[in-house]
Protein backbone atom coordinates (compact mmCIF):
# COMPACT_ATOMS: atom_id res chain seq x y z
CA UNK A 1 0.00 0.00 0.00
CA UNK A 2 2.86 2.54 0.68
CA UNK A 3 4.33 1.52 -2.71
CA UNK A 4 1.04 2.19 -4.21
CA UNK A 5 0.59 5.97 -2.41
CA UNK A 6 3.98 6.70 -2.92
CA UNK A 7 3.89 6.26 -7.11
CA UNK A 8 0.80 7.76 -6.72
CA UNK A 9 2.38 10.57 -5.45
CA UNK A 10 4.97 10.72 -8.46
CA UNK A 11 2.10 10.45 -10.89
CA UNK A 12 0.77 13.07 -9.43
CA UNK A 13 3.44 15.51 -9.30
CA UNK A 14 3.07 15.53 -14.13
CA UNK A 15 -0.73 16.59 -12.95
CA UNK A 16 -1.78 13.45 -13.22
CA UNK A 17 -5.34 13.30 -10.80
CA UNK A 18 -5.86 10.96 -8.16
CA UNK A 19 -7.75 8.67 -9.59
CA UNK A 20 -5.53 8.43 -12.36
CA UNK A 21 -1.92 8.74 -10.48
CA UNK A 22 -3.69 6.05 -7.96
CA UNK A 23 -4.60 3.67 -11.29
CA UNK A 24 -0.88 4.07 -12.65
CA UNK A 25 0.28 2.77 -9.27
CA UNK A 26 -1.87 0.23 -8.86
CA UNK A 27 -0.31 -1.76 -12.35
CA UNK A 28 2.98 -1.84 -10.60
CA UNK A 29 1.86 -4.22 -7.96
CA UNK A 30 2.50 -7.23 -10.06
CA UNK A 31 6.12 -6.50 -10.62
CA UNK A 32 6.42 -5.58 -7.05
CA UNK A 33 5.09 -8.58 -5.47
CA UNK A 34 6.92 -10.54 -7.95
CA UNK A 35 10.20 -9.01 -6.99
CA UNK A 36 9.13 -9.70 -2.89
CA UNK A 37 8.07 -13.37 -3.28
CA UNK A 38 11.69 -14.17 -5.67
CA UNK A 39 14.53 -11.91 -4.53
CA UNK A 40 14.88 -13.61 -0.91
CA UNK A 41 14.37 -16.94 -2.89
CA UNK A 42 17.20 -15.95 -5.51
CA UNK A 43 19.34 -14.29 -2.46
CA UNK A 44 19.69 -17.56 -0.95
CA UNK A 45 20.36 -20.31 -4.06
CA UNK A 46 22.65 -22.36 -3.59
CA UNK A 47 24.75 -21.31 -6.79
CA UNK A 48 24.67 -18.41 -9.28
CA UNK A 49 23.38 -16.50 -6.69
CA UNK A 50 24.38 -12.91 -8.71
CA UNK A 51 22.46 -14.67 -11.62
CA UNK A 52 19.91 -15.71 -10.10
CA UNK A 53 19.10 -12.29 -8.65
CA UNK A 54 20.05 -10.47 -11.98
CA UNK A 55 17.00 -12.92 -13.70
CA UNK A 56 14.29 -11.95 -11.05
CA UNK A 57 15.18 -8.07 -11.34
CA UNK A 58 15.15 -8.45 -14.68
CA UNK A 59 11.72 -10.54 -15.18
CA UNK A 60 10.46 -7.85 -12.42
CA UNK A 61 11.35 -5.45 -14.98
CA UNK A 62 9.57 -6.71 -17.58
CA UNK A 63 6.33 -7.26 -15.79
CA UNK A 64 6.54 -3.97 -14.29
CA UNK A 65 7.25 -2.47 -18.11
CA UNK A 66 4.33 -4.64 -19.48
CA UNK A 67 2.28 -3.17 -16.56
CA UNK A 68 2.98 0.36 -17.30
CA UNK A 69 2.52 -0.26 -21.22
CA UNK A 70 -0.68 -1.52 -20.68
CA UNK A 71 -1.68 1.42 -18.20
CA UNK A 72 -0.65 3.66 -20.47
CA UNK A 73 -2.32 2.24 -23.39
CA UNK A 74 -5.51 2.07 -20.56
CA UNK A 75 -5.04 5.82 -19.80
CA UNK A 76 -4.82 7.20 -23.73
CA UNK A 77 -8.28 5.33 -24.33
CA UNK A 78 -10.29 7.11 -21.16
CA UNK A 79 -8.03 10.52 -21.82
CA UNK A 80 -6.73 11.14 -25.66
CA UNK A 81 -5.23 14.16 -24.86
CA UNK A 82 -3.50 13.37 -21.84
CA UNK A 83 0.42 12.08 -22.01
CA UNK A 84 1.44 9.40 -20.13
CA UNK A 85 5.15 10.60 -18.15
CA UNK A 86 7.73 8.61 -20.34
CA UNK A 87 9.82 8.56 -17.51
CA UNK A 88 7.71 5.40 -16.68
CA UNK A 89 8.86 3.62 -19.55
CA UNK A 90 12.09 4.12 -18.25
CA UNK A 91 13.79 0.69 -17.63
CA UNK A 92 16.51 2.00 -15.64
CA UNK A 93 13.67 4.27 -13.87
CA UNK A 94 11.71 1.32 -13.21
CA UNK A 95 14.10 -0.63 -11.87
CA UNK A 96 15.09 2.10 -9.52
CA UNK A 97 11.88 2.00 -8.04
CA UNK A 98 11.49 -1.82 -7.54
CA UNK A 99 14.82 -0.91 -5.73
CA UNK A 100 13.19 1.54 -3.59
CA UNK A 101 10.26 -0.18 -2.73
CA UNK A 102 11.30 -4.06 -2.39
CA UNK A 103 14.74 -3.42 -1.00
CA UNK A 104 13.79 -1.29 2.41
CA UNK A 105 11.16 -4.17 3.27
CA UNK A 106 13.59 -6.98 2.86
CA UNK A 107 15.70 -5.54 4.96
CA UNK A 108 12.67 -4.68 7.47
CA UNK A 109 11.75 -7.95 7.74
CA UNK A 110 15.28 -9.31 8.32
CA UNK A 111 15.89 -7.09 10.95
CA UNK A 112 12.75 -8.11 12.78
CA UNK A 113 13.09 -12.11 12.37
CA UNK A 114 16.77 -11.34 14.22
CA UNK A 115 15.02 -9.27 16.67
CA UNK A 116 12.58 -12.53 17.46
CA UNK A 117 13.44 -14.94 19.77
CA UNK A 118 14.87 -18.09 17.84
CA UNK A 119 12.31 -21.15 18.26
CA UNK A 120 14.58 -23.30 20.55
CA UNK A 121 12.28 -26.75 20.17
CA UNK A 122 11.01 -28.27 17.36
CA UNK A 123 8.44 -30.48 17.25
CA UNK A 124 7.26 -33.27 14.58
CA UNK A 125 5.80 -36.83 14.99
CA UNK A 126 8.00 -40.35 14.61
CA UNK A 127 6.30 -43.65 14.55
CA UNK A 128 3.02 -41.87 15.72
CA UNK A 129 4.68 -40.63 18.95
CA UNK A 130 4.82 -36.29 19.58
CA UNK A 131 8.13 -35.96 19.83
CA UNK A 132 9.49 -32.16 20.87
CA UNK A 133 13.47 -31.71 20.50
CA UNK A 134 15.87 -28.87 21.34
CA UNK A 135 17.28 -27.80 17.97
CA UNK A 136 21.10 -27.92 19.51
CA UNK A 137 20.20 -31.73 20.35
CA UNK A 138 20.26 -32.49 16.12
CA UNK A 139 23.25 -33.09 15.04
CA UNK A 140 22.46 -34.19 11.52
CA UNK A 141 19.22 -34.73 9.64
CA UNK A 142 19.31 -37.57 6.78
CA UNK A 143 16.85 -38.15 3.80
CA UNK A 144 16.53 -42.04 3.53
CA UNK A 145 14.27 -42.93 0.96
CA UNK A 146 10.75 -42.44 1.93
CA UNK A 147 11.38 -41.38 5.89
CA UNK A 148 13.77 -39.13 6.97
CA UNK A 149 16.37 -40.00 10.10
CA UNK A 150 17.05 -37.32 12.82
CA UNK A 151 20.23 -37.76 14.37
CA UNK A 152 20.79 -36.63 18.03
CA UNK A 153 23.98 -35.61 20.31
CA UNK A 154 22.62 -38.44 22.41
CA UNK A 155 22.83 -40.93 19.93
CA UNK A 156 18.94 -41.10 19.27
CA UNK A 157 17.60 -41.34 15.70
CA UNK A 158 13.88 -40.64 15.27
CA UNK A 159 11.89 -41.21 11.88
CA UNK A 160 9.61 -39.11 10.56
CA UNK A 161 7.99 -38.69 7.39
CA UNK A 162 8.40 -34.89 6.91
CA UNK A 163 10.52 -34.40 3.71
CA UNK A 164 13.91 -33.00 3.77
CA UNK A 165 13.12 -30.29 1.90
CA UNK A 166 10.47 -29.14 4.71
CA UNK A 167 12.88 -29.53 7.82
CA UNK A 168 15.49 -27.41 5.64
CA UNK A 169 12.49 -24.45 5.77
CA UNK A 170 11.59 -25.26 9.17
CA UNK A 171 15.19 -25.35 10.79
CA UNK A 172 17.07 -21.96 11.38
CA UNK A 173 20.38 -20.47 10.64
CA UNK A 174 22.88 -22.98 11.96
CA UNK A 175 21.39 -26.00 9.66
CA UNK A 176 23.06 -26.04 5.89
CA UNK A 177 21.81 -28.22 3.64
CA UNK A 178 25.50 -30.13 2.20
CA UNK A 179 24.32 -32.92 0.54
CA UNK A 180 20.69 -33.88 -1.16
CA UNK A 181 19.95 -36.45 2.17
CA UNK A 182 21.90 -34.71 4.37
CA UNK A 183 21.13 -31.41 6.56
CA UNK A 184 23.56 -30.61 9.22
CA UNK A 185 23.82 -28.52 12.47
CA UNK A 186 27.04 -25.74 12.07
CA UNK A 187 27.65 -26.39 15.33
CA UNK A 188 28.18 -29.73 15.82
CA UNK A 189 30.69 -29.44 13.01
CA UNK A 190 33.96 -30.70 14.80
CA UNK A 191 35.89 -30.83 11.44
CA UNK A 192 35.53 -28.98 7.84
CA UNK A 193 37.27 -29.16 4.84
CA UNK A 194 36.43 -28.48 0.71
CA UNK A 195 35.37 -32.11 0.27
CA UNK A 196 32.79 -32.54 3.21
CA UNK A 197 32.41 -32.12 7.57
CA UNK A 198 32.36 -34.01 10.23
CA UNK A 199 29.15 -34.08 12.38
CA UNK A 200 28.98 -36.40 15.82
CA UNK A 201 31.71 -38.46 14.72
CA UNK A 202 30.12 -38.89 11.17
CA UNK A 203 32.00 -37.86 7.89
CA UNK A 204 29.74 -36.39 5.18
CA UNK A 205 30.81 -35.48 1.81
CA UNK A 206 29.34 -32.08 -0.09
CA UNK A 207 27.74 -32.64 -2.75
CA UNK A 208 28.39 -30.53 -5.83
CA UNK A 209 24.69 -28.44 -5.75
CA UNK A 210 25.59 -27.65 -2.25
CA UNK A 211 29.19 -27.52 -1.99
CA UNK A 212 29.50 -23.34 -2.22
CA UNK A 213 26.94 -22.15 -0.42
CA UNK A 214 27.48 -24.80 1.94
CA UNK A 215 30.92 -23.87 2.74
CA UNK A 216 30.30 -20.50 2.68
CA UNK A 217 27.47 -20.90 5.46
CA UNK A 218 29.46 -22.88 7.72
CA UNK A 219 32.77 -20.61 7.90
CA UNK A 220 30.16 -17.87 8.33
CA UNK A 221 28.97 -19.79 11.44
CA UNK A 222 32.06 -20.75 12.30
CA UNK A 223 33.41 -17.12 12.28
CA UNK A 224 30.62 -15.72 13.98
CA UNK A 225 31.03 -18.18 17.12
CA UNK A 226 34.63 -17.19 17.94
Amino acid sequence: MAAVLLLAAVCMSFDYGAGRSLFIATSMLPAVLCAQLFVPQALSAPRRRAVAVAGVCGGAVVVLWTSMLLASCCTQLVHPSSDFPPLFSNPIFLLILLVAFVVPGHLLMAWLRRRQPAERNVRFISERRRVTLPLEAIVRIESNDSEVLIHTAEGAVYRTRTRISQWERLLDERFVRIHRAWIVNADCVTELSPQGVTAGGVSLEFSRKYRDGALAALERRRAERK
